[in-house]
C-alpha cells in the first residue's frame, strides 16, 4: 500500500568519522512530492553535500523562489527556521559542525559564515566543487561518508584549535553539558570572566551572544525530545519535554518553538511527520565531537 512506503531513506555514519563534526546523515528521497521544508535552527553549523544538481534554500519564503541549486550548503547559527524546497529523489549528505572547529576546519571562524545565503562553494572553493562531483557519481552510503570524511580531514588544521581561548571552550562545555539552562553570569564566574567579556569572545568566533547559543541549545535539545517521542509512540508529552528544558510551562515551550521554527510545536510535527518517523531530525547530541 502507498502509505507503506517510506518517504526518506536515512543512514547514518559512525561517531567520530571527521575532526569537529557532531553528526553525518545521509539522506535519499524516496515518495517524497514537491514541497516545502523547515530547516531548523541548532547550535551546530550546516554543511551538505548534495548528491544532485544541489539544495534550493533561503532564509525566507519569499526569497526562495529566485534561488538556484546550490552544490554545497554552508551556514552559520540560524536563530530562525529556513526554507528548502524539497524535490523528488534528491540526495545528499548532512553534516553538523561544532562552531568552535570552523577555524580548523574551514578557515575562518564561524563568525563569518553566512546566515541568510547558504551557498557554500564561495567560501570553500575547488576541493569543495571537485567533491561534489565526485558525490553526484556515489551509489552507496558508505562510499559517499568516507569521500565526505576525507575532505573535510584534508581541510583540518589542529593549529587553529590551539589558538581558542579555553574560558571559550570551557564556557561552551558548560552550556552544552546543561542543555542551555546554565545562567549566562554564572558561566562566565565558573571561567573567570566577566559576562560582558564572555559575550565578546563568542560573538567573535560563533557570531552569537552566550544567551542566543543556551537558547539554541534549549530549543535544540527539546525538539530533538519531541522528534524522540513521535517516532517511539507516534506522539510527544509536551508538557514533560518543556519541564524536563527548562521550561516554564508547555506554553512556554511552544512560544519558544514559535520564534524559532515559526510554528507550534503539534503543527511542526504534523508538517514533518513522515520525516520524523522515517529517522530525520536527529539530534547532533547523539553524538560526541572532538
Amino acid at each position: 500500500m502507498a502509505e507503506d512506503v517510506p518517504a526518506w531513506d536515512f543512514a547514518v555514519a559512525p561517531p567520530r568519522t571527521a575532526p569537529g563534526v557532531s553528526s553525518m546523515v545521509g539522506y535519499r528521497a524516496l515518495d517524497v512530492p514537491h514541497t516545502l521544508h523547515r530547516g531548523l535552527p541548532s547550535s551546530r553549523l550546516t554543511f551538505i553535500v548534495a548528491m544532485d544538481d544541489g539544495v534550493e534554500a533561503a532564509a525566507t519564503m519569499d526569497a526562495l523562489p529566485a534561488v538556484h541549486p546550490a552544490p554545497i550548503i554552508l551556514g552559520g547559527l540560524h536563530t530562525s527556521a529556513s526554507y528548502v524546497r524539497q524535490r523528488p529523489a534528491q540526495a545528499g549528505v548532512q553534516i553538523a559542525m561544532h562552531p568552535l572547529a570552523a577555524r580548523a576546519v574551514f578557515g575562518i571562524p564561524a563568525a563569518e559564515l553566512p546566515v541568510t545565503e547558504f551557498d557554500g562553494t564561495s567560501y570553500l572553493g575547488t576541493a569543495a566543487r571537485d567533491l561534489h562531483g565526485r558525490m553526484t557519481e556515489v551509489t552507496d552510503w558508505r562510499t559517499a561518508f568516507r569521500l565526505v570524511a576525507d575532505h573535510l580531514i584534508g581541510r583540518y588544521d589542529g593549529d587553529h584549535v590551539d589558538r581558542l581561548r579555553p574560558e571559550l571552550l570551557r564556557a561552551w562545555h558548560l552550556f552544552e553539558r546543561t542543555g542551555g539552562r546554565a545562567p549566562v553570569g554564572a558561566v562566565a564566574r565558573a571561567v573567570g570572566l566577566s559576562t560582558r567579556h564572555l559575550g565578546t569572545l563568542f560573538a567573535r568566533e560563533v557570531g552569537r551572544s552566550p544567551k542566543q547559543v543556551a537558547g539554541l541549545m534549549r530549543f535544540e535539545r527539546a525538539q530533538a525530545a519531541i522528534a524522540e517521542q513521535v517516532r517511539l509512540r507516534g506522539s510527544a508529552d509536551l508538557a514533560g519535554v518543556a519541564a524536563a528544558g527548562g521550561f516554564s510551562d508547555q506554553a512556554h515551550l511552544s512560544r519558544e518553538f514559535g520564534r524559532y521554527v515559526g510554528l507550534s510545536p503539534t503543527v511542526w510535527i504534523a508538517e514533518e511527520l513522515r520525516n520524523i518517523q522515517d529517522g530525520g531530525h536527529r539530534g547532533a547530541g547523539e553524538w560526541t565531537h572532538d
